[in-house]
């Protein structure tokens, strides 16, 4: 006889997937551990396979549930899609996103795309940022979730990837020899810092090539070889790539990729967002 599959449950394995605790997941949704905990056992009752797998002192889930994951949440989202159409209670209908730079490429607009479909009810509104910005803006309450580029991991961020930093420059380029060495990077880039400094410890004498422009700007100029500029390894850019340098320019340390989730009634629409930007940030960094 076909079992019914209860969305509770189906909520709850997804916010386990998003905080990476039971016990965060638990208070995202205003419930116990242990009631969080007996859902993951139901969930387990009807498929007969482990839902989580312990890991140091926390839990991730196990291969099966990353599975269940993907049909999970057009089921919920069908499940809320419904009530809202025959019994005109809306579920959160805005949320505001805020994105690093950096990664306003396609797979991010391929994500946002494929969230809209599996959620036609929520209104996306988009903004980029610089990361430190993007953090002072959510304190404000401008922001619902945000994707941010740092060189830690705070408390109280979701962590999704950690990438090193990479040294680029025009597709088949020569500016990476030219000594001083010329840098197509924002100064208020907070990578600006970290690579200037790996320069200096090295004793490579450097020179910024303009002294203002947005990241459309820097990139221009580093596709047309008048510069280098820095980014995280396994972002593409038309007309950009890693330079081989072959160890004539500094190592860089890695950046992680974090998310954000603010409290308030769109808590629950931004964590399911941070699942759709923590599937992207993965497979970019699966290719770095």
């Amino acid at each position: 006889m076909m079992r019914n599959l209860d969305i509770a449950t189906l909520r709850s394995l997804q916010a386990v997937a998003e905080y990476g605790a039971v016990t965060r997941a638990a208070d995202a949704l205003n419930m116990t551990q242990s009631a969080l905990s007996m859902q993951m056992k139901r969930l387990e009752e009807v498929f007969g396979r482990p839902m989580l797998v312990k890991v140091g002192r926390g839990v991730i889930l196990s291969d099966f549930a990353q599975d269940l994951l993907g049909d999970s949440r057009k089921l919920v989202a069908l499940n809320d899609a419904i009530l809202s159409r025959f019994t005109g209670a809306r579920p959160q209908t805005r949320l505001r996103v805020g994105l690093t730079s950096d990664w306003l490429f396609t797979k991010v607009a391929q994500t946002v795309r494929a969230f809209r479909a599996d959620f036609p009810q929520v209104e996306l509104i988009i903004n980029d940022a610089r990361s430190k910005d993007l953090r002072i803006q959510m304190r404000r309450g401008e922001h619902d979730v945000i994707l941010t580029t740092e060189f830690d991991a705070p408390a109280g961020a979701i962590h999704l990837a950690k990438v090193d930093l990479a040294w680029f420059g025009a597709t088949g380029g020569q500016a990476w020899r030219d000594r001083p060495l010329p840098i197509a990077n924002s100064p208020h880039c907070a990578y600006h810092t970290v690579g200037m400094s790996a320069l200096e410890q090295a004793g490579i004498e450097w020179l910024q090539v303009v002294s203002d422009g947005g990241t459309d700007t820097w990139r221009v100029l580093a596709a047309a070889d008048l510069g280098l500029t820095l980014l995280p390894r396994g972002i593409r850019q038309p007309g950009l790539e890693v330079v081989d340098h072959g160890g004539a320019l500094p190592p860089l340390p890695p950046t992680w990729l974090n998310v954000y989730v603010a409290d308030g009634p769109a808590r629950r629409t931004a964590s399911d967002f941070a699942g759709y930007l923590r599937r992207v940030v993965c497979e970019v960094a699966a290719a770095a």
